[in-house]
């Protein structure tokens, strides 16, 4: 396939290519998600149909333990797809998934301090709070993509890529928290309706929402890959090149 373009992209553009790149890749983005958070999503599941059972507290805790490393890994293995889609080649299951364990460590120490900062800035005030989590919108991008001294440092770095650019990385935010409450309240309003006709509707319905959720995830990142990309082009000349430097190989010819 034909290289994507590396330039500069207004928000527009960002949102587009994301859905371009999910679109051409929704087995592959699917797959990724099932392995990394399917289990803890059959345990939300069985949580909703058990409460009040005595080993809901463990089941819970299970779940939240499976869904965060699930997460971190979706992350890894999203921004190596997107990536290797801007290089002109065919990004694979397991290449994805080895990669993205490879850098797990990398994606925990930036996302858990990421959200430790943002979480406390929140505690202040809320005004603060979004601004923080703007600041930092792109450090699992960076954390995946270059090489830092220690993997905390991505913090500072996605701070100084989005300086000039967090209203920008805040509208992103607003956006897709806009597209999430439409699809999930306009699936809620159909699976009530639905329900409300024939009530073993419920289960299924449910499980439309779950398959949604898992698309959502990769979405989310790779908005915020495209919007690391299109910072790095506006300031420092970020090509193709560079990020074939980043990934390990040369780009595909077209």
């Amino acid at each position: 396939m034909a290289t994507y373009q590396l330039r500069p992209m207004s928000l527009g553009e960002i949102l587009d290519g994301t859905l371009t790149l999910l679109r051409q890749r929704l087995g592959l983005f699917f797959g990724l998600s099932i392995i990394c958070l399917g289990l803890p999503t059959a345990l939300s599941f069985y949580v909703q149909f058990q409460r009040g059972s005595a080993d809901f507290s463990l089941v819970s805790l299970a779940d939240l333990v499976l869904r965060t490393i699930g997460y971190l890994l979706l992350q890894g293995a999203t921004v190596y797809v997107v990536s290797e889609s801007y290089l002109g080649r065919d990004p694979q299951f397991g290449d994805a998934l080895g990669f993205a364990l490879g850098k797990m460590g990398k994606i925990f120490a930036a996302g858990f301090a990421s959200g430790i900062v943002t979480a406390l800035a929140f505690l202040l005030l809320v005004i603060p709070g979004i601004i923080v989590a703007c600041g930092y919108s792109v450090a699992v991008p960076v954390v995946v993509l270059e090489e830092l001294n220690a993997s905390t440092d991505s913090l500072g770095r996605s701070w100084s890529l989005t300086k000039g650019f967090k209203g920008k990385a805040f509208l992103l935010g607003l956006v897709m928290v806009a597209l999430f409450l439409v699809l999930i309240i306009g699936l809620g309003i159909l699976i009530g309706l639905a329900t409300a006709l024939f009530k073993p509707l419920i289960v299924p319905g449910m499980i439309l929402v779950a398959v949604m959720m898992l698309l959502i995830y990769p979405f989310v990142t790779s908005v915020l890959t495209l919007f690391y990309y299109d910072l790095r082009v506006r300031k420092e000349a970020f090509d193709l090149e560079l990020l074939s430097q980043s990934m390990g190989a040369a780009p595909a010819r077209a």
